[in-house]
């Protein structure tokens, strides 16, 4: 930001710093501190509030946030999600528009949530609480199937193709619990595509995906889905992953995961840590391994982690990881203690930083921190 804009946001006068001293040193200030400041006076609001200062601002402090969608059958409050920091306090929360939504997923500044059930869908701007309708019903071109799939549940996932910037939304419709003919669909929908906003009939995988929120993931603007239990079981093969690349919108060919891993193992979920895609191997309450994809062509995986979980063998294991910091460490969701932890490769130790609660549709916040961050006086 320029001496000329900074003085025109600030009041251009004096003061006992200079200007520029003063901006160094305000962007310097974390965000709990900047959002108290605002509070100070109008052309200071002015000044933290502009969205050079907050772009700025967030080059400088880039740190993982967390979004955590409440489950209603566990808390009862009004609140659809809570974006929470690393030591588990609360940034911002967003409260339900009405009773019965929950969250899918999230991609930046964008929320995908289902009103009631997955039937019906909505995008959430994160920053602003701007809502944006999904199209409800089968697309033109699989009308002609509608009496098949009355009844049906959907997949959603929501991801951005880097190449285009065009945000877009996958969903796989099954009705496997509605229908006697089991069947699965492919649908597309692009966010302000230009002509007619709709879902788009694509060509449905080779073979029936998982349908489980841990069995889909986005990484760089292609879906990943573990297969269906059963399709493994009838052609016995090792688990394998079909994926989805939103740009060309078309399916690849089946992914095989790591020869190492039992093919009928179930503890089994896809996690993108870092830009990658991760398969989670979760062994009994002892410990989660992490295998990172290095070869798409090759199918080819290196098990970059072996996280120890500890947990006693009363609970019902469910554990993700959900981050790796720049220190190495691994942040993880321990679902069944509804616990944030940090584990620390180095030293082979954890340590639980906030106790959530059971969570739904749990996911990263990407977007700008001073854009959510509520004032504080």
């Amino acid at each position: 930001m320029s001496s000329s804009t900074l003085r025109s946001r600030t009041g251009a006068g004096g003061g006992v710093l200079p200007i520029d001293t003063l901006y160094e040193i305000l962007i310097r200030l974390p965000v709990k501190d900047i959002c108290r400041l605002r509070a100070v006076c109008r052309p200071w609001r002015s000044l933290l509030s502009d969205p050079q200062f907050i772009a700025a601002h967030a080059t400088r402090h880039r740190r993982p946030l967390i979004v955590a969608g409440h489950d209603k059958s566990y808390r009862d409050d009004g609140i659809l999600c809570d974006i929470i920091d690393l030591s588990g306090r609360v940034i911002k929360q967003i409260i339900r528009s009405t009773e019965d939504e929950w969250l899918i997923s999230t991609q930046g500044n964008l929320a995908c949530i289902a009103i009631g059930t997955t039937k019906s869908c909505q995008l959430l701007n994160l920053v602003t609480g701007d809502r944006f309708s999904l199209p409800e019903g089968l697309s033109q071109e699989h009308t002609p199937r509608k009496l098949d799939f009355m009844n049906y549940r959907a997949s959603v996932a929501l991801g951005q193709v880097a190449s285009t910037g065009e945000f877009k939304l996958l969903r796989v419709i099954d009705n496997a619990f509605f229908s006697s003919r089991y069947q699965q669909l492919c649908e597309v929908f692009t966010l302000g595509g230009s002509g007619d906003a709709r879902w788009r009939g694509k060509k449905a995988a080779q073979d029936r995906v998982d349908m489980s929120p841990l069995s889909r993931v986005v990484v760089d603007g292609v879906v990943y889905f573990l297969l269906d239990e059963d399709v493994i079981h009838r052609h016995v093969r090792p688990k394998g992953i079909a994926s989805f690349d939103l740009l060309t919108e078309e399916w690849r060919s089946i992914l095989r995961g790591p020869v190492s891993i039992p093919a009928y193992h179930s503890n089994l979920s896809l996690a993108a840590l870092n830009g990658s895609l991760v398969l989670v191997h979760c062994m009994l309450h002892v410990s989660m391994d992490l295998w990172l994809l290095v070869d798409f062509k090759k199918s080819l995986w290196v098990k970059k982690h072996a996280v120890e979980i500890n947990l006693s063998v009363r609970d019902e294991f469910l554990a993700h990881p959900l981050v790796i910091l720049k220190n190495g460490s691994i942040v993880t969701y321990i679902g069944s203690r509804g616990l944030l932890r940090i584990y620390n490769p180095r030293t082979n130790t954890y340590t639980d930083v906030a106790e959530m609660g059971s969570r739904v549709g749990i996911g990263l916040y990407t977007g700008n921190l001073l854009s959510i961050a509520n004032d504080a006086t």
